[in-house]
């Protein structure tokens, strides 16, 4: 009878000890903790940059990206934020959003697409406008040469 008792209690130690990495591990493939900075390019133009951070640090706006655009020579810096209306962890650092931009002086059409930043030091970005253009997305290797001539000393991201 004692060893059935011993048995029993260790069965359920083993048990609860493996359950809660198992849970813990997988909580319906979330994320619970994340912030990335991603380097992207607006609207496919090589000349308009932006640095973009997508974290669950600022639940409110966990979106937020700013631009830097040449004009002329002198660099025009706009930040924006974004409201994000759907979010679906496809996986493990992988998701589906749908947002808004709040502050955009352009207007404020949604944009969709994917965010997978399971490789944190090649973090992949395609977000789409309504239209099915590309709105925002990882920067290009003229973007970069764009980046390196008029702002070298600003870090975009990865």
């Amino acid at each position: 009878m004692k060893i059935k008792n011993v048995h029993g209690i260790i069965f359920l130690v083993v048990f609860s000890l493996l359950a809660t990495q198992t849970w813990s591990a997988n909580i319906l493939n979330s994320d619970s903790d994340y912030s990335i900075k991603i380097a992207v390019t607006i609207n496919q133009d090589d000349y308009i940059m932006g640095k973009l951070e997508y974290s669950n640090h600022a639940p409110q706006y966990p979106l937020q990206l700013v631009t830097f655009n040449p004009i002329g020579g002198v660099i025009h810096a706009e930040p924006y934020l974004f409201e994000i209306l759907e979010k679906t962890v496809v996986s493990k650092n992988l998701h589906r959003i749908k947002c808004r931009s709040i502050n955009d002086k352009y207007g404020s059409a949604e944009i969709s697409g994917t965010i997978d930043f399971s490789n944190e030091l090649k973090p992949k970005i395609h977000l789409v406008n309504e239209g099915g253009h590309a709105y925002i997305s990882n920067i290009s290797e003229k973007g970069k040469e764009t980046h390196m001539k008029y702002i070298p000393n600003v870090w975009l991201g990865y």
